[in-house]
């Protein structure tokens, strides 16, 4: 049996979108061995200041991770109405895409990105929604089976 005893080089990646969700985002790819973390950018340069303090890496503009040829993988956390744009871009720029859900806002923008990372070659992912996980799914079988009856409000 053949076994890998070398070391895979890094990753290197940058996140866009410096808001909650950025935290998390940093401290696991930080203990990734496979993707090191290097740079941060948000349109407000004060939150991708704070998080670059707080995590390692350089403070950047969006334009500026773009730019960068040194960074592969863009971790696109902004809002959702901008992650067909940022991640468009991304993929423009050459850089592999990981998106907080949802890929796109609408469908065909959606597909869109799915084709340019098909053609040019890179990876595109993007976060699970978590109403596919345990908890919403009994919920919703609970629903279904009409265990407490018909319900007339619901708030998530």
């Amino acid at each position: 049996m053949l076994a890998y005893t070398g070391s895979v080089a890094k990753r290197s990646a940058a996140i866009i979108g410096c808001g909650n969700i950025s935290g998390i985002y940093a401290e696991n790819l930080s203990a990734s061995e496979e993707v090191e973390l290097i740079a941060f950018a948000d349109l407000d340069s004060s939150r991708a200041v704070e998080a670059a303090k707080r995590h390692g890496g350089r403070a950047l503009t969006p334009h500026e991770v773009l730019a960068d040829p040194g960074i592969e993988i863009v971790v696109n956390l902004t809002v959702p109405k901008a992650h067909y744009a940022v991640s468009m871009a991304a993929l423009e720029s050459g850089k592999h895409v990981y998106s907080e859900k949802p890929l796109a806002v609408e469908l065909d923008h959606g597909r869109e990105l799915v084709d340019t990372a098909r053609l040019r070659g890179l990876l595109l992912g993007c976060a699970p929604d978590t109403f596919l996980g345990g908890s919403p799914q009994t919920c919703r079988k609970l629903l279904d089976e009409g265990a407490i009856g018909e319900p007339v409000g619901a708030s998530c």
